[in-house]
Formats: structure tokens, C-alpha cells, sequence
């Protein structure tokens, strides 16, 4: 006769077992897929909202917030911010962006610096290949 103990653990094993197998099943990929098949929904489909609204200040918050680190620039969150924004909503953000205090020798906003725009923010923060891409991408204002 099987302890309660030894119930309780096979159990509790079954239970961590099936949930991550459904975890793993209903997990979807990049393309949205899961293994069960189906797409990932988050919005109704009869919404007429299914690309999300662009907003300038949003993009300026996550560069601003990619640049202004003491522990340095997260150039992955600069290119995910900016991955299919267009010429004018770069135009849009840039002009959101301003000027921001900067500090060359430290690298980001702290005291001593002066007040830059986005351009100087992202030449400095960027390596020369990264500038040279974000460039191709906007030439209108970079």
C-alpha cells in the first residue's frame, strides 16, 4: 500500500507534468503558430484597430530610454523600436524627441551636457554601421 506521501508527490508530478505539456502545445512561435495549430488572437477580428495606433512619443520614451543608460545603449530596443516606422513617423519622432540633455564624455543625460537632438543621440550611441543602416533607412533626417 502506497504512503500518502508517496500519493502526494505522483500527484503533484502529474499535475507540473500535464501543465507544461499544455504549455508547450499552446505555445506559439514567432509566426504565431502553436504546435496545436491556430493563430495567436489579441484583438477581435471584426476590430477595425488590428494595426497598432503609431505613436511618436511612445517610440521617443523606448529610444530615450534605450540611449540613457549608465550600463550602456540597448541597440536591439533602438532597431525593434524602429523596425517599420516610416520616413514622416521618423520625421514625427524626431520632432517629438527635441532636444535632450547629453553628456558626450559619459554618454548619456547627466550633468555637463548639452541639450542634442535625436541625430547626435543616436550617432553617438551607435556604432558607425548601425548609424550608416538607421541612415539608408531615414536619409531625410540622418
Amino acid at each position: 500500500m502506497m504512503t500518502t506521501q508517496k500519493k502526494v508527490i505522483i500527484v503533484t508530478a502529474s499535475v507540473v507534468i500535464l501543465g507544461l505539456g499544455v504549455y508547450f502545445l499552446t505555445k506559439t512561435n514567432s509566426n504565431g503558430k502553436s504546435l496545436l495549430g491556430g493563430n495567436k488572437k489579441y484583438i477581435d477580428e471584426g476590430d477595425v484597430n488590428l494595426v497598432p495606433a503609431f505613436s511618436a512619443s511612445q517610440k521617443v520614451a523606448l529610444l530615450y530610454e534605450a540611449m540613457n543608460r549608465y550600463s550602456g545603449t540597448d541597440e536591439t530596443l533602438i532597431f525593434e523600436t524602429l523596425t517599420g516606422v516610416s520616413q514622416a513617423q521618423f520625421g514625427l519622432i524626431n520632432k517629438t524627441f527635441g532636444l535632450k540633455n547629453y553628456n558626450r564624455i559619459l554618454g548619456y543625460n547627466t550633468i555637463g551636457g548639452s541639450k542634442l537632438p535625436l541625430k547626435t543621440w543616436l550617432k553617438e550611441e551607435l556604432n558607425d554601421a548601425d548609424y550608416n543602416l538607421l541612415r539608408k533607412k531615414f536619409p531625410s533626417y540622418l
